[in-house]
């Protein structure tokens, strides 16, 4: 005789019981369900729980500083020239001497 839909769920729940099995539960962007769509397509794995363990499994086998390079996630670096710094200054000069009553503070020059 088959099993009723509760008698499934009852032997399911006792075997997560048995093995300790948790939920993880997360929020993510659009970006990154783009790309979990991506690498599930490239790597023919349709889980996506599945594709997290294999990446926690594999990221706790990386040394140390592999797995900081790996989780470092990309910053940009936002680095003003001289010559932008000083067409800056001029720009805020010629706005000060528009509209006189404010102090004028020199910059330090990168020598200082």
């Amino acid at each position: 005789m088959a099993k009723t839909v509760q008698e499934r769920s009852a032997k399911a729940a006792q075997k997560r019981r048995t093995v300790a099995e948790k939920e993880l539960r997360h929020k993510v962007r659009p970006g990154i369900e783009q790309a979990m769509g991506r690498i599930r397509a490239r790597s023919k794995v349709t889980t996506i729980s599945e594709v997290l363990q294999i990446a926690v499994m594999k990221m706790d086998l990386m040394e140390e500083d592999e797995l900081k390079a790996f989780l470092s996630y990309p910053r940009h670096e936002i680095l003003i020239s001289e010559n932008v710094a000083r067409d800056f200054h001029n720009e805020s000069l010629k706005e000060l001497l528009a509209d006189p009553g404010d102090e004028i503070v020199e910059p330090k020059s990168s020598g200082d």
